[in-house]
């Protein structure tokens, strides 16, 4: 089963020199390059993101401008002109590749890629914002910055309202967000955050409440939370990895983290491979396997049972990305069929109120019968289970229809029969 869930995920990297390429994808089972995405420039801090399973998206480096690459392709889409309207900070898409969200110093900017629109410029922090995540569910997004805030924003809100305010507003680091992420339970998991303070806070993105504040000895810079959220990781600046229970949470909301001289300490363990500070780390969604990046150009990928080393993957530069990620078909097909139409982004907000056109692409369905309701209920009735309660519902809604257009008829044709004849008679007698 263990070989099952390992040939499904692939690492993704990216550093800081491009000498070879952008990024690159590799077997984290023998640490083999897979393919690589190249004739770009290096990728800037937490810019690489996949969108669904069709591209692969980086932000330039030192320039103003996102790259996009088809998943099974070396080569960046040429006739695309992403060009933002400053150099990107950091940047976050949702899982189903349908908006992007890029930080230019303190401000966001957020698109609809289907079409290219820029749908809102968002100003809320006071310094340069240097950390994105989306909730799984794409409901929610943090943004993280230099000023030590963090923002929790409604998707939602910020499409609709013509001045949207964040969700949540947390103020408890006191110096530089570095990183960010959102449980895997979607606007119901957790948010961490981890800062130059010393200290990896847990919140409630539901309530706004913070839950834990964990306090090291040295500044973070990184964090992940495997995928049932009982274990958090945290990268530091001298390259050491903390693992912490979730599971058995101290009594107070503050634990101060002390480490034994043997390493350790109680409910928690350290990773100790890297010598420079740990930039990046994922976990695998078995949770067996633990990938980390550092500013000296080193991936490791260790087993979180043994705490051990498996394998290096060494890079020509700082580390700026490496995450698993599922190992789509789309990484190997000769011809790619995107689910995901790509535009233009434009630069300036488009607000005349013009309706604005969408292109829809499925598969393996009738594209005439996307917005035709009857290809929702009354088609696909007889073919839905007979023990589907939405499909009895349906049948008795018509059969209701049914019998009412008949009483309607009944009560139509008796008003013929008889009162229009008894009145033509009458009037015929007069």
């Amino acid at each position: 089963m263990s070989r099952i869930a390992d040939t499904r995920e692939v690492i993704l990297t990216s550093d800081s020199s491009s000498e070879h390429w952008s990024a690159a994808v590799w077997d984290h089972r023998t640490g083999s390059i897979l393919s690589t995405y190249k004739y770009a420039a290096a990728l800037s801090h937490r810019s690489l993101q996949l969108l669904s399973d069709s591209y692969v998206v980086g932000a330039d480096l030192t320039k103003p401008r996102i790259y996009v690459w088809p998943l099974n392709s070396h080569t960046p889409i040429s006739n695309l002109r992403l060009t933002t309207p400053g150099k990107v900070t950091a940047l976050s898409c949702t899982p189903n590749g349908a908006y992007i969200v890029a930080a230019i110093s303190e401000k966001l900017f957020l698109w609809q890629l289907c079409n290219g629109r820029l749908l809102k410029n968002l100003s809320q922090h006071y310094q340069t914002v240097s950390c994105l995540s989306f909730s799984k569910d794409s409901s929610i997004f943090a943004s993280g910055g230099e000023d030590g805030l963090i923002f929790i924003w409604s998707l939602y809100r910020v499409l609709n309202d013509e001045h949207p305010t964040p969700l949540h507003t947390f103020s408890h680091h006191s110096l530089p967000v570095k990183d960010l992420q959102f449980g895997h339970a979607g606007a119901r998991g957790r948010l961490c955050s981890v800062s130059l303070d010393r200290t990896c806070n847990v919140y409630d993105p539901g309530s706004g409440l913070l839950l834990l504040t964990l306090v090291f000895d040295v500044p973070l810079s990184s964090v992940s939370m495997n995928t049932r959220e009982s274990d958090l990781f945290v990268g530091c600046t001298n390259g050491d990895i903390y693992r912490f229970n979730l599971h058995e949470p101290p009594r107070g909301i503050e634990h101060h983290v002390q480490v034994r001289n043997d390493g350790n300490s109680e409910g928690v363990i350290v990773f100790h491979g890297h010598k420079s500070s740990v930039v990046a780390l994922s976990i695998s969604i078995d949770c067996r396997s633990l990938v980390s990046g550092s500013t000296s150009g080193e991936v490791h990928v260790w087993d979180i049972a043994s705490h051990q080393i498996l394998r290096t993957i060494d890079h020509k530069g700082p580390i700026t990305a490496v995450f698993f990620a599922k190992h789509y078909d789309n990484f190997r097909v000769t011809d790619l069929k995107p689910r995901l139409q790509l535009c233009n982004l434009q630069r300036i907000s488009d607000d005349t109120g013009k309706e604005n056109s969408i292109e829809v692409i499925t598969r393996d369905r009738n594209t005439t019968d996307i917005l035709n309701f009857d290809s929702f209920t009354e088609k696909n009735i007889d073919t839905i289970g007979s023990g589907n309660p939405t499909a009895k519902k349906l049948l008795e809604m018509k059969e209701e229809i049914y019998k009412l257009k008949k009483i309607n008829t009944a009560i139509y044709q008796y008003s013929v029969n008889n009162i229009l004849n008894k009145s033509d008679k009458n009037l015929t007698l007069t």
